[in-house]
């Protein structure tokens, strides 16, 4: 009985993709041209983007950092995205004209600062006044343990004494409290950040021609190995079935 040949089959496959080395360099240029020309027409339509950054500070309202609110006011403008970051809202902002990319990106960081700024007054106010009402109370509580000092000098039974030392405990303790909130307040109030626009400016869409080349490049590297394993599969399959 003759011997079986022993086959090399990954031998094989390399020498027939050699033989056919031309697919490595047709193939890749073709998906090249068409992934990297397809990117660059469907980029060429919008050739201009606007972007400004801005800084939301001490606003925290979810109504004004959250994208999906944020989008939900300028549900009229079309092309524009909304990335929310840290304390920082992205607005980008695409078109076929620059002046009119830079004014609408404007119309758009004026209408959102004006609601950043009026936020941040009627907190920044509600703060102040919450803090004057602190020290006022503070101010109060003091003037009454003066009082309560004062009474306990006056000839007290026991039980009256009792009674008005444990109001000067209690009331101090009250001004404590108001004093410790004030004085977070005042914290509060030196570090509360106010919004402001950081940058806005109108530069040239990038049109990705390179990298949808590079990847219309790596793509016609694999199907050009996927076409030549399936053409020599193809190929020994019809030589089996000929013998």
């Amino acid at each position: 009985m003759r011997e079986e040949k022993k086959r090399f089959v990954l031998y094989e496959y390399l020498m027939y993709f050699w033989k056919r080395k031309h697919y490595f360099l047709i193939v890749p240029i073709i998906t090249m041209l068409l992934i990297g020309g397809a990117v660059y027409f469907l980029k060429k339509d919008m050739p201009y983007t606007g972007q400004a950054v801005v800084y939301t500070g001490g606003v925290t309202s979810p109504d004004l950092t959250r994208e999906n609110n944020i989008a939900a006011r300028f549900a009229d403008e079309e092309n524009l995205e909304i990335f929310v970051s840290s304390k920082q809202v992205k607005f980008t902002l695409k078109g076929t004209n620059s002046e009119e990319v830079e004014k609408k990106i404007n119309k758009v960081t004026e209408a959102y600062g004006k609601e950043l700024k009026a936020n941040y007054d009627k907190r920044y106010n509600a703060s102040i006044v919450y803090l004057e009402y602190l020290e006022d109370q503070a101010k109060v509580l003091q003037d009454l343990i003066k009082n309560y000092e004062q009474e306990l000098e006056k000839d007290l039974n026991p039980i009256q004494y009792d009674e008005v030392t444990d109001l000067i405990i209690e009331t101090r303790e009250d001004e404590a409290d108001a004093q410790v909130t004030a004085h977070r307040m005042r914290g509060d109030l030196a570090f509360f950040e106010e919004p402001k626009i950081l940058s806005e400016n109108v530069t040239k869409s990038k049109s990705y021609l390179k990298e949808g080349a590079a990847i219309g490049l790596v793509l016609g590297l694999v199907l050009t190995v996927a076409l030549l394993a399936l053409m020599k599969y193809l190929s020994e399959g019809r030589r089996y079935y000929n013998d």
